[in-house]
Protein backbone atom coordinates (compact mmCIF):
# COMPACT_ATOMS: atom_id res chain seq x y z
CA UNK A 1 0.00 0.00 0.00
CA UNK A 2 1.37 3.41 -0.41
CA UNK A 3 2.86 6.08 2.06
CA UNK A 4 1.58 9.35 1.70
CA UNK A 5 3.73 11.94 2.85
CA UNK A 6 3.84 14.08 5.86
CA UNK A 7 6.03 16.60 6.61
CA UNK A 8 8.55 15.62 4.50
CA UNK A 9 8.50 11.54 5.90
CA UNK A 10 7.03 8.52 4.77
CA UNK A 11 4.14 7.27 7.34
CA UNK A 12 3.61 3.43 6.59
CA UNK A 13 0.32 2.14 5.97
CA UNK A 14 -1.02 -1.33 6.25
CA UNK A 15 -4.26 -3.34 5.57
CA UNK A 16 -5.97 -4.84 8.38
CA UNK A 17 -4.11 -2.29 10.37
CA UNK A 18 -6.33 -1.45 13.17
CA UNK A 19 -10.08 -0.61 13.84
CA UNK A 20 -8.64 2.81 15.16
CA UNK A 21 -8.80 3.93 11.98
CA UNK A 22 -11.87 3.18 10.29
CA UNK A 23 -14.00 5.67 9.45
CA UNK A 24 -17.41 6.66 11.41
CA UNK A 25 -20.07 4.44 10.37
CA UNK A 26 -23.08 5.92 8.85
CA UNK A 27 -25.50 5.82 11.15
CA UNK A 28 -23.02 7.65 13.97
CA UNK A 29 -21.97 10.22 11.42
CA UNK A 30 -25.90 10.81 10.71
CA UNK A 31 -26.97 11.02 14.59
CA UNK A 32 -23.80 14.00 14.82
CA UNK A 33 -25.39 15.54 11.81
CA UNK A 34 -29.03 15.33 13.73
CA UNK A 35 -28.04 17.00 16.99
CA UNK A 36 -25.68 19.71 15.39
CA UNK A 37 -29.04 22.29 15.73
CA UNK A 38 -30.26 24.63 18.27
CA UNK A 39 -28.82 25.62 21.25
CA UNK A 40 -28.29 23.17 23.97
CA UNK A 41 -27.22 24.09 27.57
CA UNK A 42 -23.24 22.99 27.70
CA UNK A 43 -21.00 20.61 30.15
CA UNK A 44 -23.62 17.59 29.78
CA UNK A 45 -26.81 19.50 31.11
CA UNK A 46 -27.82 18.74 26.76
CA UNK A 47 -31.12 16.37 26.07
CA UNK A 48 -28.78 14.27 24.61
CA UNK A 49 -26.44 13.17 27.84
CA UNK A 50 -29.69 13.04 29.80
CA UNK A 51 -30.51 9.99 27.70
CA UNK A 52 -27.24 8.32 27.63
CA UNK A 53 -27.17 7.02 31.71
CA UNK A 54 -30.79 5.83 31.02
CA UNK A 55 -29.99 4.17 27.37
CA UNK A 56 -26.86 2.59 29.23
CA UNK A 57 -28.89 1.26 31.98
CA UNK A 58 -31.30 -0.21 29.84
CA UNK A 59 -28.70 -2.05 27.96
CA UNK A 60 -26.64 -3.25 31.29
CA UNK A 61 -30.82 -4.23 33.06
CA UNK A 62 -29.71 -1.96 36.02
CA UNK A 63 -28.51 1.14 37.04
CA UNK A 64 -25.09 2.39 35.30
CA UNK A 65 -23.87 5.74 35.90
CA UNK A 66 -21.93 7.36 32.62
CA UNK A 67 -19.17 9.25 31.84
CA UNK A 68 -18.47 9.98 27.93
CA UNK A 69 -14.56 10.21 27.33
CA UNK A 70 -12.46 10.77 24.37
CA UNK A 71 -10.02 7.67 25.04
CA UNK A 72 -9.70 4.46 26.02
CA UNK A 73 -7.02 5.68 27.60
CA UNK A 74 -8.17 8.45 29.45
CA UNK A 75 -11.10 6.14 30.73
CA UNK A 76 -8.64 3.15 31.72
CA UNK A 77 -7.09 6.31 33.54
CA UNK A 78 -9.73 7.75 35.34
CA UNK A 79 -11.69 4.47 36.07
CA UNK A 80 -8.36 2.96 37.93
CA UNK A 81 -7.95 6.41 39.23
CA UNK A 82 -11.63 6.36 40.94
CA UNK A 83 -10.73 2.90 42.84
CA UNK A 84 -7.30 2.79 43.53
CA UNK A 85 -5.58 5.75 45.99
CA UNK A 86 -2.11 6.93 45.76
CA UNK A 87 -0.61 4.16 47.87
CA UNK A 88 -2.83 1.31 46.08
CA UNK A 89 -1.70 -1.07 43.46
CA UNK A 90 -3.65 -2.54 40.55
CA UNK A 91 -2.90 -6.31 39.35
CA UNK A 92 -2.95 -6.83 35.97
CA UNK A 93 -1.18 -8.72 33.35
CA UNK A 94 1.94 -7.95 31.91
CA UNK A 95 1.06 -7.00 28.34
CA UNK A 96 -2.52 -5.34 29.19
CA UNK A 97 -2.60 -1.68 27.15
CA UNK A 98 -2.55 -0.13 30.58
CA UNK A 99 0.90 -0.96 31.15
CA UNK A 100 2.25 -0.79 27.32
CA UNK A 101 0.39 1.90 25.63
CA UNK A 102 -0.88 4.13 28.27
CA UNK A 103 2.26 6.27 29.07
CA UNK A 104 1.60 5.70 32.99
CA UNK A 105 -1.82 7.28 33.17
CA UNK A 106 -3.63 5.28 35.96
CA UNK A 107 -0.27 6.11 38.08
CA UNK A 108 -1.33 9.66 37.10
CA UNK A 109 -4.87 9.51 37.64
CA UNK A 110 -4.16 7.26 41.00
CA UNK A 111 -2.04 10.49 42.16
CA UNK A 112 0.87 7.50 42.48
CA UNK A 113 -0.59 4.04 42.51
CA UNK A 114 1.34 1.32 40.78
CA UNK A 115 0.90 -1.78 38.83
CA UNK A 116 1.88 -5.25 39.82
CA UNK A 117 2.43 -7.41 36.55
CA UNK A 118 0.98 -10.85 36.24
CA UNK A 119 1.77 -13.45 33.53
CA UNK A 120 -0.48 -16.03 31.54
CA UNK A 121 -1.24 -17.17 28.02
CA UNK A 122 -2.89 -15.58 25.52
CA UNK A 123 -2.03 -12.28 28.09
CA UNK A 124 -4.99 -14.18 30.07
CA UNK A 125 -5.11 -13.98 33.96
CA UNK A 126 -5.99 -17.39 35.64
CA UNK A 127 -7.73 -17.60 38.77
CA UNK A 128 -4.74 -19.35 39.91
CA UNK A 129 -2.27 -16.90 38.79
CA UNK A 130 -4.27 -14.09 41.28
CA UNK A 131 -4.65 -16.07 44.15
CA UNK A 132 -1.00 -17.14 44.03
CA UNK A 133 -0.10 -12.93 43.78
CA UNK A 134 -2.67 -11.64 46.38
CA UNK A 135 -0.82 -14.04 49.08
CA UNK A 136 2.75 -13.35 47.99
CA UNK A 137 1.87 -9.59 47.99
CA UNK A 138 0.35 -10.13 51.56
CA UNK A 139 -3.34 -7.88 52.23
CA UNK A 140 -2.86 -5.39 54.54
CA UNK A 141 0.81 -5.43 54.80
CA UNK A 142 1.82 -1.74 55.81
CA UNK A 143 5.23 -2.36 53.98
CA UNK A 144 3.72 -3.08 50.34
CA UNK A 145 1.32 -1.02 48.59
CA UNK A 146 -2.27 -1.17 48.96
CA UNK A 147 -3.74 -3.94 47.25
CA UNK A 148 -6.57 -1.72 45.72
CA UNK A 149 -7.75 -3.28 41.81
CA UNK A 150 -7.76 -5.94 39.18
CA UNK A 151 -7.87 -4.79 35.41
CA UNK A 152 -8.94 -7.24 33.22
CA UNK A 153 -8.82 -6.79 29.17
CA UNK A 154 -12.36 -8.25 27.34
CA UNK A 155 -10.68 -9.63 25.13
CA UNK A 156 -7.19 -9.50 26.22
CA UNK A 157 -4.79 -7.97 23.96
CA UNK A 158 -3.89 -11.45 21.85
CA UNK A 159 -7.56 -11.49 20.77
CA UNK A 160 -8.53 -14.19 23.44
CA UNK A 161 -11.60 -13.79 25.44
CA UNK A 162 -12.07 -14.74 29.12
CA UNK A 163 -15.45 -17.03 29.58
CA UNK A 164 -17.67 -15.81 32.12
CA UNK A 165 -16.92 -18.65 34.69
CA UNK A 166 -13.33 -17.31 34.47
CA UNK A 167 -14.21 -14.05 34.98
CA UNK A 168 -16.36 -14.93 37.58
CA UNK A 169 -13.50 -16.90 39.54
CA UNK A 170 -11.27 -14.07 39.50
CA UNK A 171 -13.58 -11.28 40.54
CA UNK A 172 -14.86 -13.50 43.34
CA UNK A 173 -11.25 -13.97 44.54
CA UNK A 174 -10.28 -10.22 44.21
CA UNK A 175 -13.49 -8.97 45.80
CA UNK A 176 -12.93 -11.54 48.66
CA UNK A 177 -9.28 -9.92 49.09
CA UNK A 178 -11.21 -6.32 49.02
CA UNK A 179 -10.07 -5.26 45.36
CA UNK A 180 -12.41 -3.54 42.92
CA UNK A 181 -12.55 -5.13 39.40
CA UNK A 182 -11.93 -3.14 35.65
CA UNK A 183 -12.53 -4.20 33.16
CA UNK A 184 -10.93 -2.61 29.50
CA UNK A 185 -13.99 -2.95 27.11
CA UNK A 186 -11.80 -1.73 24.18
CA UNK A 187 -13.03 -4.45 22.25
CA UNK A 188 -16.38 -5.90 24.50
CA UNK A 189 -18.42 -5.69 21.69
CA UNK A 190 -16.62 -8.33 19.58
CA UNK A 191 -16.36 -10.41 22.78
CA UNK A 192 -19.78 -10.02 23.59
CA UNK A 193 -20.79 -11.25 20.26
CA UNK A 194 -18.02 -13.97 20.24
CA UNK A 195 -19.21 -15.43 23.99
CA UNK A 196 -22.96 -15.07 22.94
CA UNK A 197 -24.05 -13.59 26.68
CA UNK A 198 -25.65 -10.22 27.59
CA UNK A 199 -23.72 -7.19 28.05
CA UNK A 200 -24.96 -7.62 31.99
CA UNK A 201 -23.22 -11.43 31.62
CA UNK A 202 -20.22 -9.85 30.58
CA UNK A 203 -19.76 -6.98 33.43
CA UNK A 204 -21.57 -7.09 36.40
CA UNK A 205 -23.39 -10.09 36.56
CA UNK A 206 -19.43 -11.23 36.27
CA UNK A 207 -18.50 -9.50 39.35
CA UNK A 208 -17.16 -6.07 37.26
CA UNK A 209 -17.39 -2.78 39.36
CA UNK A 210 -16.04 -0.24 36.98
CA UNK A 211 -15.28 -0.62 33.31
CA UNK A 212 -13.83 1.36 30.14
CA UNK A 213 -16.41 0.88 27.36
CA UNK A 214 -15.18 1.21 23.89
CA UNK A 215 -16.88 2.48 20.66
CA UNK A 216 -14.42 4.53 18.67
CA UNK A 217 -13.40 0.87 17.40
CA UNK A 218 -16.47 -0.16 16.59
CA UNK A 219 -17.83 2.94 14.49
CA UNK A 220 -17.87 5.85 16.37
CA UNK A 221 -15.28 9.24 16.15
CA UNK A 222 -13.79 9.20 19.49
CA UNK A 223 -16.35 8.08 21.72
CA UNK A 224 -15.73 5.91 24.79
CA UNK A 225 -17.38 5.94 28.35
CA UNK A 226 -16.59 5.12 31.59
CA UNK A 227 -19.52 3.05 33.08
CA UNK A 228 -20.03 1.92 36.77
CA UNK A 229 -22.73 0.11 38.82
CA UNK A 230 -21.05 1.49 42.35
CA UNK A 231 -22.78 5.01 43.31
CA UNK A 232 -19.65 5.39 45.11
CA UNK A 233 -17.28 4.95 42.31
CA UNK A 234 -19.70 6.96 40.53
CA UNK A 235 -19.70 10.02 42.94
CA UNK A 236 -15.62 9.93 43.05
CA UNK A 237 -15.95 9.70 39.15
CA UNK A 238 -18.28 12.75 38.95
CA UNK A 239 -15.50 15.18 40.38
CA UNK A 240 -12.39 13.22 38.86
CA UNK A 241 -14.11 13.53 35.58
CA UNK A 242 -14.24 17.25 35.42
CA UNK A 243 -11.00 18.26 36.72
CA UNK A 244 -9.29 15.83 34.15
CA UNK A 245 -10.92 18.13 31.63
CA UNK A 246 -13.80 15.80 29.77
CA UNK A 247 -16.46 17.34 31.38
CA UNK A 248 -16.85 19.06 27.47
CA UNK A 249 -18.62 21.72 27.24
CA UNK A 250 -20.32 20.22 23.68
CA UNK A 251 -20.59 16.94 25.03
CA UNK A 252 -23.85 16.58 23.27
CA UNK A 253 -21.35 15.23 20.47
CA UNK A 254 -20.26 12.68 22.42
CA UNK A 255 -23.68 11.62 23.79
CA UNK A 256 -25.39 11.25 20.38
CA UNK A 257 -22.69 8.81 19.06
CA UNK A 258 -23.25 6.94 22.15
CA UNK A 259 -27.13 6.81 22.54
CA UNK A 260 -26.47 5.89 17.98
CA UNK A 261 -24.02 3.26 19.15
CA UNK A 262 -26.45 0.91 21.07
CA UNK A 263 -29.78 1.84 18.97
CA UNK A 264 -30.77 -0.80 16.61
CA UNK A 265 -28.02 -2.63 17.81
CA UNK A 266 -25.76 -1.36 15.85
CA UNK A 267 -22.56 -2.31 18.27
CA UNK A 268 -23.43 -5.93 17.45
CA UNK A 269 -23.95 -5.71 14.13
CA UNK A 270 -20.41 -4.04 13.32
CA UNK A 271 -18.67 -6.42 15.98
CA UNK A 272 -20.57 -9.34 14.27
CA UNK A 273 -19.02 -8.11 10.82
CA UNK A 274 -15.56 -7.38 11.78
CA UNK A 275 -15.21 -10.77 13.28
CA UNK A 276 -16.96 -12.60 10.12
CA UNK A 277 -14.16 -10.93 8.16
CA UNK A 278 -11.70 -11.89 10.51
CA UNK A 279 -12.49 -15.53 10.24
CA UNK A 280 -12.34 -14.72 6.67
CA UNK A 281 -8.80 -13.75 6.82
CA UNK A 282 -8.29 -17.09 9.23
CA UNK A 283 -9.59 -19.39 6.80
CA UNK A 284 -7.44 -18.19 3.94
CA UNK A 285 -4.45 -18.71 6.19
CA UNK A 286 -4.89 -21.87 7.26
CA UNK A 287 -4.98 -23.02 3.48
CA UNK A 288 -1.70 -22.56 3.43
CA UNK A 289 1.55 -24.23 4.49
CA UNK A 290 4.10 -22.95 7.46
CA UNK A 291 1.34 -20.21 8.80
CA UNK A 292 1.44 -20.36 12.25
CA UNK A 293 -1.72 -18.67 14.47
CA UNK A 294 0.25 -17.52 17.47
CA UNK A 295 -3.45 -17.49 19.44
CA UNK A 296 -6.71 -18.46 19.25
CA UNK A 297 -8.77 -16.00 16.86
CA UNK A 298 -11.92 -15.46 19.12
CA UNK A 299 -12.49 -11.56 17.98
CA UNK A 300 -12.22 -9.54 15.05
CA UNK A 301 -7.79 -9.98 15.31
CA UNK A 302 -5.23 -12.37 14.11
CA UNK A 303 -1.52 -12.85 14.77
CA UNK A 304 0.56 -14.66 12.88
CA UNK A 305 4.24 -15.71 11.62
CA UNK A 306 3.49 -15.85 7.84
CA UNK A 307 5.88 -18.03 5.09
CA UNK A 308 8.05 -15.66 2.76
CA UNK A 309 6.07 -16.94 -0.08
CA UNK A 310 2.94 -15.71 1.12
CA UNK A 311 4.33 -12.28 2.43
CA UNK A 312 5.79 -12.26 -1.22
CA UNK A 313 2.35 -12.75 -3.14
CA UNK A 314 0.33 -10.23 -0.37
CA UNK A 315 3.39 -7.73 -1.65
CA UNK A 316 2.52 -9.01 -5.67
CA UNK A 317 -1.36 -7.91 -4.49
CA UNK A 318 -0.44 -4.71 -3.49
CA UNK A 319 -1.26 -5.99 0.15
CA UNK A 320 1.22 -4.81 2.80
CA UNK A 321 0.64 -6.21 6.75
CA UNK A 322 1.73 -4.55 10.24
CA UNK A 323 5.13 -6.78 11.57
CA UNK A 324 4.28 -7.37 14.78
CA UNK A 325 6.35 -9.09 17.73
CA UNK A 326 5.05 -11.92 18.96
CA UNK A 327 6.97 -12.26 21.87
CA UNK A 328 7.90 -16.47 22.27
CA UNK A 329 7.86 -17.22 18.92
CA UNK A 330 9.07 -14.30 16.81
CA UNK A 331 8.75 -11.90 14.20
CA UNK A 332 5.00 -11.79 12.75
CA UNK A 333 2.05 -9.95 12.14
CA UNK A 334 -1.04 -8.25 13.41
CA UNK A 335 -4.31 -8.29 11.54
CA UNK A 336 -7.32 -6.42 12.53
CA UNK A 337 -10.44 -6.71 10.93
CA UNK A 338 -12.94 -4.15 11.34
CA UNK A 339 -16.84 -3.91 10.45
CA UNK A 340 -15.98 -1.92 6.85
CA UNK A 341 -13.15 -3.80 5.52
CA UNK A 342 -13.24 -3.15 1.83
CA UNK A 343 -14.24 -7.09 0.05
CA UNK A 344 -11.61 -6.11 -2.50
CA UNK A 345 -9.04 -6.40 -0.21
CA UNK A 346 -10.61 -9.89 1.74
CA UNK A 347 -10.83 -10.77 -1.53
CA UNK A 348 -7.33 -10.20 -2.68
CA UNK A 349 -5.88 -11.54 0.43
CA UNK A 350 -7.83 -15.03 0.02
CA UNK A 351 -6.76 -15.08 -3.87
CA UNK A 352 -2.95 -14.46 -2.55
CA UNK A 353 -3.26 -17.33 0.07
CA UNK A 354 -4.89 -19.55 -2.81
CA UNK A 355 -2.05 -19.17 -4.67
CA UNK A 356 0.58 -20.39 -2.79
CA UNK A 357 1.92 -24.26 -1.15
CA UNK A 358 -1.55 -25.38 0.12
CA UNK A 359 -1.66 -26.67 4.04
CA UNK A 360 -1.50 -30.32 4.79
CA UNK A 361 -1.74 -30.30 8.23
CA UNK A 362 -5.16 -30.46 9.87
CA UNK A 363 -6.97 -27.73 11.57
CA UNK A 364 -5.54 -26.55 15.05
CA UNK A 365 -9.67 -26.60 16.51
CA UNK A 366 -8.75 -23.51 18.97
CA UNK A 367 -8.04 -21.32 15.83
CA UNK A 368 -10.90 -22.65 13.40
CA UNK A 369 -12.57 -19.49 13.62
CA UNK A 370 -15.25 -17.03 15.52
CA UNK A 371 -18.08 -17.64 16.81
CA UNK A 372 -20.66 -14.65 15.25
CA UNK A 373 -23.98 -14.73 17.53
Amino acid sequence: MASPEAGGRKIATYHFNSDNGVPVCEQVMTALISCNHGIETAYGADQYTARVGPAFSDFFEREAFVFPVPTGTAGNGLALGAITPPYGTIFCHQAAHIVTTEAGAPEFYSGGGRMTLLSGDHHKISAETLAEALQQHGIGNVHHMAASAISLTQATEAGVVYEPVEMQELTAIAHKAGLKVHLDGARLANAIVHLGVSPAEATWKSGVDVLTFGTTKNGTMNAEAVITFDPEIARRLTFMHKRAGHLFSKMRYMSAQLLSYLEGDLWHRNASQANRNAARVLNALKQCADVQVAHPVQINEVFAMLPPTLTEALRQRAIQLRPWNLKGAGQGYRLVMSYCDSADDIRLFEEACGSVLPSRRPLDPDNAGVRMN
